[in-house]
């Protein structure tokens, strides 16, 4: 509870801040990695899916332009600020009908038992307070033989780009906000220090299957900037 009270209040502040910023956390490289997570999904004419952590609403709109008309796409946050610029992007973009827009908390979903096609989470859930009833929750959400796709930062195996992925995160990046926009360090620190206690690929792998997900999968991208995981709920229950 304690974790989830402070990261509303920090993407609070930081709402309106965050398109402009993301650019530097991810090089340039976010709406790439997300269609990357849209490509490995393997979605075939969805009928529902589900954005969750969706922020600005990034993902949504991509998904938007990539699933046919029939689609409904539910993209939850529980920011009510991220929610409000999710809402005026996607209207800007003509794109509002397409979308739900839900103030919602990923650890809890309100949604009943095998009803989504295919669950995104996107730069999120390493700000959840239990990554393992996230899991679950997706997990009772979807449909038999639908995926899950997680796309996240990560941390490069390689000495240097590690090391250097470390300066990026630890020092160019909250310096950049901070020129930028006089926000303080606790707040842009906060975007990446919440890596320290994420799971690596392998980690997160394992708990998926404990979970109860087959065909878990993963592959790196930006040489191990970040990384994406798909897994599939079982066909067949037990």
């Amino acid at each position: 509870i304690s974790k989830n009270r402070i990261v509303r209040s920090v993407f609070s502040k930081f709402a309106l801040l965050y398109d402009h910023f993301e650019p530097w956390m991810t090089r340039r490289r976010g709406d790439k990695w997300r269609q990357r997570a849209i490509d490995v999904s393997g979605l075939k004419r969805p009928h529902r899916i589900l954005d969750a952590c969706t922020g600005t609403g990034s993902m949504s709109r991509l998904l938007a332009q990539a699933c046919g008309s029939p689609s409904h796409i539910v993209a939850v946050d529980f920011c009510p600020g991220m929610i409000t610029l999710a809402k005026q992007k996607l209207r800007n973009l003509h794109m509002a009908r397409r979308v739900e827009f839900r103030i919602e908390n990923v650890e809890v979903m309100p949604f009943p038992d095998d009803f989504f096609d295919a669950v995104f989470i996107s730069f999120g859930l390493r700000f959840s307070s239990d990554i393992k009833t996230v899991l679950k929750e997706s997990l009772r959400i979807l449909k038999r033989d639908c995926p899950l796709v997680i796309l996240e930062f990560s941390v490069p195996r390689n000495p240097v780009l590690r090391f250097f992925t470390h300066l990026h995160r630890e020092y160019f990046f909250p310096a950049w906000v901070w020129l930028r926009a006089r926000t303080p360090y606790a707040i842009s620190h906060h975007l990446f220090d919440s890596l320290l206690h994420y799971p690596d690929p392998d980690k997160l792998s394992r708990m998926l299957i404990r979970t109860g997900f087959d065909e878990v999968e993963y592959e790196f991208l930006g040489r191990g900037a970040a990384s994406i995981h798909r897994a599939v709920k079982p066909a067949v229950e037990g």
